[in-house]
């Protein structure tokens, strides 16, 4: 059985990871495209939730 601190620390190193790859996509985009992503509901709460520094 896994500890709760072993628990929290994978739970902390998945959400570093998805924003990390959230981050690097959005930066990769052209403004046009960040524009039109960060218009989109459901991409801006994936954003604000993993904490993606966006422009919008």
């Amino acid at each position: 059985m896994i500890s709760k601190d072993k628990l929290q620390e994978n739970v902390n190193a998945v959400k570093s990871d998805t924003k990390i790859a959230l981050q690097t996509l959005y930066d990769s985009l052209n403004p046009g495209q960040r524009k039109k992503a960060v218009k989109n509901a459901e991409v801006k709460a994936i954003f604000d939730r993993y904490g993606v520094e966006y422009e919008g």
